[in-house]
């Protein structure tokens, strides 16, 4: 299956390359970025090297999709979303998402997020998509509610991540 590359007004959609190391470790060495993320805050372009090769391993083994986020006309990464946790036979899976910080609260993630749901939908067949995320955090609450996601509640110490317990609260999206 070849990777599905999305457009918007301002982005390209494609399938995330080593040339995109630099780009990522930018972020991802930030603590602001991983406060919230199941990941140690990235030391070395190694560890954006290797979360690259997760994400497409993910995809060639058919449990997900993870767009890079490329600003149009500029050759630059702004984030990473997409699918994982995707069971096929229940028609769900969850979506995640991280963006640079220059880049927050300029709308990037919603105008991402809008086509990556229309291809879950109608390509992957998705009948439901989750997302789980900090109760704290949140711009994520904001955003998902905004992509009409429902709130569904709060699972305690649902998640174990740097090494203690943490709450998750569950957002989901039905296709009707």
């Amino acid at each position: 299956m070849e990777f599905p590359v999305l457009q918007t007004e301002r982005l390209i959609l494609r399938q995330l390359t080593p040339q995109d190391t630099q780009d990522l470790f930018e972020y991802f060495s930030l603590d602001e970025v991983m406060e919230y993320y199941d990941l140690e805050t990235f030391k070395t372009a190694e560890d954006a090297e290797n979360i690259i090769q997760h994400f497409n391993g993910e995809f060639e083994k058919g449990k997900g999709f993870r767009w890079a986020l490329e600003l149009k006309g500029e050759n630059k990464v702004i984030g990473t979303c997409g699918y994982h946790n995707w069971y096929p036979e229940h028609f769900r899976a969850e979506i995640g998402y991280e963006l640079n910080p220059p880049f927050w609260r300029k709308g990037y993630m919603k105008e991402a997020i809008l086509p990556i749901l229309t291809y879950g939908f109608e390509s992957m067949q998705l009948h439901r998509v989750d997302a789980f995320i900090d109760p704290a955090n949140i711009s994520s609450e904001k955003l998902l509610t905004s992509l009409n996601f429902q709130e569904e509640g709060t699972m305690k110490d649902y998640f174990f991540e740097k090494g203690k317990f943490v709450d998750a609260t569950l957002f989901g999206l039905v296709n009707k």
